[in-house]
């Protein structure tokens, strides 16, 4: 039996019409990821106190940790050309909260990530605490997403990082508790009051993230983390977040140098 053989020409209008569809699509694809590739992050870094304000101070300086850290994350994020990098005051200076907010509002940023330290009496307290917003509250989805990635990064590396929310309760002597619970966990009932948590939440719309990024109060976590090489890891870990949530794929300092030149 004889196979059939079907010829086309490329006279034919439909196989014209064919290929220039498959051109178009194709060319079209090119285009959709370098233009992806030409799209800017606007990030803004925070290092909470600086100057004159040391924040907590155990066997280091909250503020110490907030600027290196801040520093390095900068520092690596502005070897991506897809990131503009933005901070809330400049390495050395004090900045008050309500600056800080003023700043963000300002620069009209995609994601704020704050650097703190944490500091407990208990000198075995240790780990990265991730702060969000409170569910429901405007940019909090957005900000779960990225703290997820950011627990993600650091807790691939044995390390124990936990996202949280942070309540204020307000006492009747006019000074205030903070009660910190497990993001995962059933959250606290307050009936008809309003559930108050970190300020530099409350006075910004844009998703926020806050990070205790390790605790000046444990000598094992300045082990760890206080020197150069602790420092790159940390924003390693933040760059490798950041790409996880923002769904782009993280470049080497090879790659970015190829493409500038």
């Amino acid at each position: 039996m004889k196979t059939k053989k079907l010829k086309y020409s490329f006279k034919d209008p439909m196989v014209m019409i064919l290929c220039g569809l498959l051109v178009f699509l194709t060319i079209g694809c090119l285009m959709a990821g370098k233009a992806s590739d030409r799209i800017i992050y606007n990030i803004e870094l925070d290092a909470a106190f600086g100057g004159a304000n040391k924040g907590f101070v155990g066997y280091i300086a909250e503020s110490d940790i907030n600027e290196k850290t801040v520093n390095a994350v900068e520092e690596i994020l502005s070897k991506d050309s897809r990131f503009d990098v933005h901070r809330t005051h400049e390495a050395g200076t004090e900045a008050s909260v309500n600056d800080s907010a003023a700043v963000i509002e300002k620069d009209v940023v995609r994601l704020v990530l704050s650097i703190h330290g944490g500091y407990d009496p208990d000198e075995t307290v240790s780990g990265t605490r991730i702060y969000t917003n409170l569910p429901g509250r405007e940019g909090s989805e957005e900000a779960k997403k990225f703290a997820d990635a950011i627990a993600e990064a650091f807790n691939e590396d044995n390390w124990k990082a936990t996202r949280n929310y942070l309540y204020y309760h307000e006492q009747p002597n006019n000074t205030w508790t903070i009660e910190v619970t497990d993001a995962d966990a059933e959250q606290p009932d307050f009936g008809e009051a309003v559930p108050v948590t970190w300020t530099l939440l409350e006075k910004t719309k844009v998703p926020c993230v806050i990070v205790e990024q390790f605790f000046v109060s444990n000598k094992t976590d300045i082990g760890r983390w206080d020197n150069p090489e602790g420092y790159q890891q940390i924003a390693e870990k933040y760059y490798s977040a950041l790409c996880n949530f923002l769904k782009i794929q993280p470049r080497t300092f090879e790659e970015e140098t190829e493409e500038n030149q």
